[in-house]
């Protein structure tokens, strides 16, 4: 990777000095309406009295839909008077405003809540006609769109419309420039109705063929979002660029109780009266559980949609699932785009954007920016060192021969550290394993990598059940059994899957499991790798094992990973593909017992007998397996001096070993209670139940770019109650550490929820907060403390980024600590890029979704013609969209008060020693957050790395 100087971000600052003022309408919720909606409201509901805010989420969605100019602002708009709901440069009319709020009073309850209280029906109707629509009155609204104040702690927070209405106006602007041209490309742009923030889409969607002459769809997508960052005296814009992949070839497959989100284009207005508009609308179309067809979310029998009347009907959802391909054009009046999602399998189109496409197009969007907003200025390098001392050594003779001898040698010395290391870490035990298999090949992978992870002469020898090694260091052995029952989908009782019964299910296989170890009479075995299934060969989903087998495992002290069984076609690839993910499974097996090496810190200003302590908040959503909701808070500590892995058990007051944390978690990762019947059409939350959110306070949260929403935690349970509980558990474990140099890492998306006191906004430099209690000074919670908090690009939290040649337009990437240029040693915010991986290794810089290059000549023999090479079009290779983890030093011990070093501390921690990445996170929250496998077992297990936006490998 070239040294390039600097990093430039995709984000933009407001250029004070200068006024944005928008003429706008604003229609507030009225407060006589809120008492009698919320008592409607409450009907049925587990909590009642924990409901205060009007849910108004599901009537925003169909406004996105069928009225996109609209727009939705303010998440509990509909507790303030004075804080409008809906604004719009023009009102929409009475008539139409009275449809969508009577249609959305008779869709506040679900089909099971309606069929349990059969007069809800009737009481729909008695709110509908006592709610005064015709009093309904748009206000006109001056507003400045660079208003809002700053924090005690010096955050400029801008005031919560601005997140919307900001955003739209640029957008608005965006969209009258000329239309985009690069190489002899033109594209233009419209704007498409967004949750949060503002989202541009090429329309229409460009053509690609790629080399087995099949074509696809695909279109450049621009969004904005205005965001916050600590201590920092204005707010920023971040311009996100990327592509959007639309379904073609086929039939629409809509995964199992999940929705895709299609875009409409139609030449005249939906509902009769309103406007006409030049924005698409966004649908969802999801398959009906009741009569197993298509159907516009919102649209079946008892939905709004089909509660309006319309100037012109939604086209038939059967029609566009099972031929997307004709409405992309326009049939019927309409143009229809059905986003592809990485769960409908591959795509003709890579993802993402290089830099060659996103610079460009990011100039070329900044035009309509100003003179309101300014880019800022390039990032610069840290002075701060940025390696670890005992980061492995890359072979440096000048042979290729004296390499491959010092290779050699380095490995050799590599795996006699990994012996030692995991002999430190059984007390001197055996290394005893399991691998329950059901092919042969992957039979014979983990056998062979499990010795060579591990540097073990042979293959233990010929027993088909077990095979040992002995070595100075350390003896291993390993079982192999059949799969059998392990891996074999749930039973139910009468053979019939229901959800129902799940619990029963659940509580049968782990039993069995936990008998079948009693019985095996293998009582030191400490991890078993699993092969199986792959989640989608499981129908219903609910059937995988996954679960169940974990838990049954750590009932007898095991700890548990799985493998997924190989492609059925044999080829090459496969071959490679098992030999990585065998051992992969053996790195994680390893990881789980503890078997990690700290990076040695190379910052001289700091005391090298550092404990890293990493907070991390394990949620559990009610759309898991076992449909039950739970946050767990989880704390990992790691040793500088002598890299073992702890973590706290509030219930002993006491650091345990991060193999015990791992099987504690698991053991009780059931809550005890009766079992909670999960109702679909709750399961994205409503604002009536939602308490908190993930993200910051009125952050967006837009698609990801395959059309994946990115989820927000719903309604949690005695919020406040997990918070008080969680304070608790922060300052016990830190009370336990008082007299040690700990660094406190945190994760903000991660914990804010439960930890406010992360949110940017309430933040202030060298203090701590707990609940209700004032802001105290980090001294009193120990001498030698300092605390991080990190951020990554969740909800674009965090700008996109490349490095820039301004001379050549030569753009690339380059690993390194960043600081805002002209900062000092004081300076507390940070970006963290990393190295490219190998799974990026075909990533080419200058490469291009819609522009041709040249590849750069290839070493030929003598004999061979030089000839030029062809130019190449990269629509179809998948972007490198490395992600910039931003470093928060919020708070810093008295005796070394400068922020800097404890910033390269926590860069040098994604440089881990055992890892041949850059990993996505420091190393002490990546082990924190792997802590959730044993809580959520289907919740982010995979193989290996998926390699994009600085995604840690699995280990």
């Amino acid at each position: 990777m070239p040294s390039y100087p600097t990093v430039r971000f995709t984000a933009f600052e407001p250029a004070r000095g200068t006024d944005f003022i928008r003429q706008t309408h604003g229609l507030a919720f009225p407060a006589s309406w809120r008492a009698e909606v919320l008592d409607f409201y409450r009907i049925g509901k587990r909590e009642p009295k924990r409901i205060n805010q009007v849910p108004i989420r599901r009537l925003n969605e169909v406004i996105r839909a069928v009225a996109p100019d609209l727009l939705c602002v303010a998440r509990g708009a509909t507790l303030d008077d004075n804080t409008p709901w809906l604004y719009a440069e023009t009102p929409l009319p009475l008539p139409v405003m009275r449809q969508l709020i009577h249609a959305w009073i008779r869709d506040l309850h679900s089909p099971r809540t309606r069929k349990k209280y059969p007069d809800i029906t009737e009481r729909a109707t008695k709110l509908s006609a006592s709610l005064d629509v015709a009093g309904l009155t748009w206000q006109p609204h001056t507003v400045d769109l660079f208003a809002g104040t700053t924090s005690p702690g010096g955050t400029f927070e801008p005031d919560p419309l601005i997140h919307q209405l900001l955003p739209d106006a640029l957008a608005q602007s965006i969209a009258k420039l000329d239309p985009y041209r690069f190489e002899g490309v033109e594209m233009t742009f419209k704007i498409a109705a967004a949750e949060r923030g503002a989202e541009l889409v090429s329309w229409p969607p460009r053509d690609h063929q790629d080399d087995d002459g099949m074509w696809w769809k695909f279109s450049f997508v621009i969004t904005l979002t205005v965001q916050t960052v600590p201590f920092a005296g204005d707010f920023r814009l971040h311009v996100r660029t990327g592509v959007r992949r639309w379904r073609t070839g086929g039939p629409v497959p809509v995964p199992y109780r999940r929705a895709v989100s299609a875009y409409l284009l139609a030449q005249t207005p939906w509902l009769g009266q309103s406007t006409g508009t030049g924005r698409l609308s966004v649908c969802r179309l999801a398959i009906d559980r009741n009569t197993s067809l298509p159907q516009w979310t919102r649209g079946g029998p008892q939905g709004m949609l089909s509660s309006l009347r319309f100037s012109r009907e939604l086209p038939n959802a059967a029609a566009v699932q099972e031929n997307p391909d004709a409405w992309i054009p326009g049939k019927e009046g309409i143009q229809i785009s059905v986003v592809h999602a990485t769960s409908m399998g591959g795509h003709g189109v890579g993802t993402g954007l290089m830099p060659r496409d996103r610079s460009p197009l990011t100039d070329w969007a900044a035009g309509a920016l100003l003179p309101h907003l300014t880019q800022l200025g390039d990032f610069t390098r840290s002075r701060f060192p940025v390696l670890p001392r005992n980061l492995p050594k890359t072979p440096t003779a000048k042979t290729r021969e004296e390499r491959a001898l010092q290779k050699v040698e380095l490995e050799r010395k590599g795996h006699n550290e990994r012996r030692a290391a995991l002999a430190r870490v059984l007390d001197g035990r055996p290394l005893i394993v399991e691998a329950r298999w059901q092919n042969d090949r992957t039979r014979g992978a983990l056998i062979e990598q499990l010795a060579v992870l591990l540097g073990l002469d042979g293959p233990g020898g010929t027993d088909k059940a077990v095979r040992t090694w002995t070595t100075p260091e350390l003896t291993v052995r390993l079982y192999l059994e059949d799969a059998g029952v392990v891996a074999a989908r749930l039973d139910f009782p009468d053979g019939q899957p229901k959800r129902k019964t799940l619990t029963t299910a659940i509580s049968a296989r782990r039993r069995e499991i936990a008998e079948l170890c009693e019985r095996d009479e293998r009582p030191d075995v400490q991890a078993v790798v699993v092969e199986i299934g792959h989640p989608k060969s499981f129908r219903p989903d609910f059937v995988d094992p996954k679960f169940a087998v974990r838990l049954g495992y750590a009932d007898a002290g095991r700890l548990t990973k799985f493998i997924t069984l190989p492609s059925s076609h044999w080829n090459t690839a496969t071959k490679k593909s098992i030999a990585h993910r065998a051992l992969q499974a053996w790195n994680d097996v390893l990881r789980q017992l503890g078997v990690c090496t700290a990076p040695e810190h190379s910052v001289d200003e700091l005391p090298k007998d550092l404990e890293y302590v990493a907070l991390w908040m394990v949620k559990r959503r009610a759309d898991g397996p076992t449909r039950k909701r739970r946050t767990s808070p989880v704390a990992v500590k790691m040793s500088a001096a002598d890299s073992s892995v702890m973590g706290w058990d509030p219930d002993r007051g006491d650091w345990i070993p991060y193999p015990e944390l791992l099987l504690s978690l698991a053991r009780h990762a059931e809550i005890p209670g009766e079992y909670e019947e999960f109702d679909e059409e709750d399961q994205d939350g409503e604002d009536g139940e939602v308490t908190g959110a993930t993200g910051e306070e009125d952050a967006p949260r837009p698609e990801a770019e395959d059309g994946k929403r990115q989820r927000t935690t719903t309604w949690v349970p005695d919020l406040d109650d997990q918070r008080a509980e969680t304070a608790q558990f922060i300052r016990a474990m830190l009370y336990s550490l008082r007299d040690r140099h700990v660094l406190l890492l945190s994760h903000a998306q991660n914990s804010r929820l439960h930890w406010p006191w992360l949110t940017n906004g309430r933040l202030r430099p060298d203090a701590l907060q707990f609940g209700p209690n004032p802001a105290q000074h980090i001294t009193l919670y120990g001498e030698n403390l300092c605390h991080v908090r990190v951020r990554d690009h969740a909800s674009d939290e965090t700008p996109q980024w490349f490095a820039p040649d301004d001379d050549t337009a030569d753009h690339g990437f380059a690993s390194g600590l960043w600081a805002h240029p002209g900062a000092d040693d004081d300076h507390r915010v940070y970006y963290s890029t990393g190295e490219k991986p190998h799974t990026a290794k075909h990533a080419v810089k200058t490469a291009s979704k819609i522009a041709t290059r040249i590849p750069l000549k290839k070493k030929r023999s003598e004999d061979e013609e030089d000839k030029e090479p062809e130019p190449v079009i990269d629509t179809g290779t998948n972007a490198w969209n490395p992600a910039a983890l931003e470093i928060a030093v919020v708070a810093v011990p008295e005796k070394s008060s400068v922020p800097g070093p404890w910033a390269a501390i926590t860069h040098q921690l994604r440089r881990a020693p055992d890892y041949n990445v850059t990993l996505g996170l420091p190393l002490p929250l990546h082990m924190a957050a792997k802590t959730a496998q044993y809580v959520l077992p289907h919740d982010g297990e995979s193989d290996e790395s998926s390699g994009e936006e600085g995604s840690p490998p699995s280990r």
